[in-house]
């Protein structure tokens, strides 16, 4: 089968069956989120993907197949131990990553673990690194096998790749248009100096359109305006927002000061002001 398609195959289910994981486990097993009891919309997307699953998917497939021959064949149980090890850590990595590049470029938190003891920056925690553990330890004994099944099924039955270009069809739809709304909502963090907390943020819409009895549409947003917007900002962002340091350029602090009339030594100059 050809490599990039089995790429956008692995992509396109991981992104999928991802969300649902994501939708029912935040609903009945998550700690914190169950305590809510409705379901939400996991993704920062519209429409019933992730793709931090999909990216996912594609490295445990990969690391499915790591072969340590000292210890596949003296001890077998250490070798698979040690595989989902890599795997969890992989996919912690990944959660890492992908939640500071939204925290430090778009000033959004897309997931937050600060209740949860040892956690970093909100971003990950030790309990979902043991989550991830337990689901590449899953897809290692259990989904691997069926998945590769899947794939030579599909690399004979070509046409049903149609499916997978259908997906890629709304998936480019969906992210063009959930992009625009992130954009629109770090513009207006940026304004505000504050990091949004996306599920917060979401849950604060989804408890105004029940407030206007439009239940119908639990998933989606409504067509935010940049009226509609600014008015949640000034009205609700504290439901959703947290402050974030601002450091101003040190020539505009010691103007500013100057401007007071205090007296500034030259060697002051050289010290880094916050503005707590």
């Amino acid at each position: 089968m050809n490599y990039i398609l089995v790429v956008l195959t692995l992509f396109a289910g991981g992104s999928v069956f991802g969300w649902f994981i994501e939708l029912f486990f935040r609903r009945y097993l998550d700690p914190v989120e169950r305590l809510k009891k409705k379901f939400s919309n996991p993704g920062f997307l519209v429409g019933p993907c992730l793709p931090i699953y999909g990216s996912g998917l594609i490295l445990l497939f990969g690391l499915a197949h790591i072969r340590i021959p000292a210890l596949e064949s003296a001890h077998p149980v250490l070798n698979k131990l040690l595989v989902f090890f890599i795997m969890a850590l992989t996919m912690t990595l990944i959660e890492f990553v992908t939640g500071m590049i939204f925290i430090v470029h778009m000033h959004l938190q897309l997931w937050d673990y600060t209740p949860y003891w040892g956690n970093i920056k909100g971003v990950i925690c030790p309990l979902f690194s043991l989550i991830w553990y337990a689901l590449a330890a899953f897809y290692y004994l259990v989904m691997h096998p069926r998945v590769e099944a899947i794939l030579l099924w599909l690399s004979n039955n070509l046409a049903f790749s149609f499916f997978v270009g259908l997906f890629y069809g709304i998936f480019i739809l969906d992210v063009v248009y959930s992009f625009n709304i992130v954009m629109r909502i770090k513009k207006l963090a940026e304004e505000y100096h504050v990091i949004v907390r996306y599920r917060a943020f979401k849950s604060k819409v989804q408890d105004l359109r029940e407030d206007a009895k439009d239940r119908s549409l639990a998933f989606i947003f409504t067509r935010f305006t940049a009226t509609s917007l600014r008015s949640m900002f000034a009205d609700y962002r504290e439901n959703f927002s947290v402050k974030k340091k601002v450091v101003e350029p040190i020539k505009e602090k010691i103007t500013e000061i100057k401007n007071r009339k205090e007296v500034i030594k030259p060697e002051d100059e050289g010290i880094k002001i916050e503005d707590k």
